[in-house]
């Protein structure tokens, strides 16, 4: 049986309500005919962030990952098409401290690419009347990192989503309805 680590992201400065935090809770009743998926909300933590990853894959031994992030300034839902090496040293967790180097990985790789196909992400999301788009820019606050550590594993799979703040035309509702679309075709194809 496949297994799929789902993540979303607690609060951070700017953000009180992430989204991803109800959407992650939301789907972890989710049933999958043929996987197993195990949800865990992560703390926006520098101090945690450098292994927090390591250890949760070393514990949930995943097939596929889907990471769920919040991006304040989008309007439409970004599939992430790659990580950079690169962390920013301005902004600050949801302690208030700022991370120390802005580089994630001294001896990794300037890039990395996802291991998911983000197009047919998109037509998924898309299919449900959502405004979805590939992006090559993940960020660089937790979820680029976040997403860099991931792809550094030996997860086939691993892609990651950034999710606007809910409106009128994507609700929350809706916004979950389309990452458990998401989530049943991790399941069965990719």
């Amino acid at each position: 049986m496949k297994t799929i680590l789902l993540t979303g992201f607690g609060a951070f400065p700017g953000a009180p309500d992430n989204p991803t935090q109800p959407i992650v809770t939301k789907l972890a009743a989710h049933q999958l005919a043929g996987a197993r998926l195990v949800t865990r909300i992560l703390p926006v933590l520098w101090r945690e962030a450098d292994v927090r990853i390591t250890k949760l894959i070393e514990e949930t031994q995943p097939d596929a990952i889907l990471h769920l992030g919040l991006a304040t300034q989008r309007k439409v839902i970004s599939v992430e098409t790659r990580a950079r090496n690169e962390a920013t040293r301005q902004l600050p967790d949801a302690e208030n401290i700022c991370r120390a180097s802005g580089t994630i990985d001294a001896q990794g790789p300037g890039l990395r690419q996802a291991r998911l196909d983000g197009a047919l992400i998109v037509d998924l999301l898309t299919a449900r009347g959502l405004k979805a788009e590939l992006s090559d820019d993940a960020g660089d606050y937790i979820c680029n990192h976040t997403l860099y550590l991931s792809l550094g594993s030996d997860v086939q799979k691993v892609g990651f989503i950034h999710l606007p703040m809910p409106d009128e035309i994507m609700s929350l509702q809706a916004m979950t309805d389309g990452i458990a679309d998401v989530v049943q075709k991790l399941a069965h194809d990719f």
